[in-house]
């Protein structure tokens, strides 16, 4: 059955499991087919990695093994390595949701921010309600902030065809100097000398799974939000948003909204992103600093491309970057050896990432740009 014929189904009629096959030639084939292969990267950025090691004079064998161990090795290690993952696993659900649709959106990094800040407000609003009042009003909070801060973003793409990367990309630098702002004066307590907020309320505060670890009851977000995705695949919208990022032009001839493909599928992922900025705070730090974010935004994006924008993929890549981060430090005090060499192999593994993918990564923006063009004018 080809697409045409799936997409003019009646409503009524039952949904195939199936999700919309690429078009052989396609940047959604191309792209999908490059990335299942991508434990070929990661072989080849442990490999350059123990390369480097031989090079300095240490074991590769025996500093692999304290990050192996480091990750995995024990309760504390498995709650560090998914307390590490839960973020990025749900800036990268977001994230696909966009790439579904054929937008690459790059202002996690300031939805996470938001989100942020929403959820501290929202926790202070209701400081004197019961938890059961505060801790979702928290997360809605913090969702909506994050939706709040790319909803600008996203009706520029939508009605004025403004480039959602750079948009996207403006709008983390205004979070930023928001963030600091407000970290440096409203919100910061009196006895602070740092940039931080208030304490997050004890009533809206996620607690902790296992004692002695910080595998808080905020990771559990991410399998939730997993099955959510999955269900969106499945769905007939989310059928739809594929299709659109599949081939724009059918998809409107068959009466598909682009304005409403391109606002929903963005704010969805500021809602994600804006989630993760509640997490961090409610579970893991109980305030709010101006490297809240880190570098959630960025990695969580890769690890949308890497799991090829599918549910399983995007776990697995989020919880390999967890990994990595947490067995680097845990092989720093184990052995000796910095752990900016997790860095190395992160960075590695995208390179060739990178390098093995070039062109299907430069036929997803192409395809952004040509979006962007004013109607009627050619490009000499």
């Amino acid at each position: 059955m080809n697409n045409l014929e799936r997409t003019q189904m009646p409503e009524n009629a039952a949904h195939p499991k199936t999700e919309i096959e690429p078009v052989k030639g396609s940047w959604r084939f191309r792209f999908r087919s490059a990335v299942q292969p991508s434990s070929l990267a990661l072989g080849a950025a442990v490999l350059l990695g123990g390369l480097l090691l031989l090079v300095f004079g240490e074991d590769p064998v025996s500093a692999y093994s304290a990050m192996i161990k480091g990750s995995f090795g024990s309760r504390f290690a498995i709650g560090e390595t998914l307390a590490r993952a839960a973020p990025l696993a749900l800036v990268g659900f977001g994230a696909a949701v966009a790439l579904r649709a054929g937008l690459v959106s790059i202002g996690a990094q300031g939805q996470v921010m938001t989100g942020a800040i929403g959820a501290l407000l929202t926790a202070l609003l209701f400081e004197d309600a019961p938890s059961v009042i505060a801790l979702p009003a928290a997360a809605i909070g913090g969702a909506v902030f994050g939706m709040a801060w790319v909803l600008l973003p996203a009706l520029l793409k939508a009605y004025f065809r403004v480039n959602e990367i750079l948009s996207t990309l403006l709008f983390t630098e205004f979070a930023f100097l928001l963030l600091k702002f407000l970290l440096n004066d409203p919100l910061k307590p009196p006895s602070a000398i740092t940039p931080q907020s208030v304490k997050f309320p004890a009533n809206a505060s996620l607690g902790l799974i296992w004692g002695g670890t910080r595998f808080h009851y905020g990771v559990l977000a991410v399998p939730v939000a997993c099955l959510i995705f999955t269900w969106w695949i499945r769905s007939t919208r989310g059928f739809e948003y594929d299709l659109f990022g599949e081939n724009p032009s059918l998809a409107r001839g068959l009466g598909i909204s682009d304005k409403r493909v391109i606002v929903n599928s963005l704010l969805i992922s500021g809602a994600a992103a804006g989630l993760v900025g509640w997490i961090q705070t409610a579970g893991l730090l109980n305030r709010v600093y101006v490297q809240i974010a880190a570098e959630l935004g960025f990695f969580g994006l890769v690890v949308a491309f890497l799991g090829g924008a599918r549910p399983l993929g995007v776990l697995a890549g989020a919880v390999l970057f967890g990994a990595l981060q947490s067995g680097g430090l845990s092989m720093q005090s184990a052995e000796g050896i910095p752990a900016s060499l997790s860095d190395i192999i992160q960075a590695m593994i995208l390179l060739g990432f990178s390098v093995r993918y070039a062109p299907q990564i430069a036929d997803v923006f192409g395809r952004i740009a040509s979006r962007a063009r004013p109607k009627g004018r050619t490009v000499s």
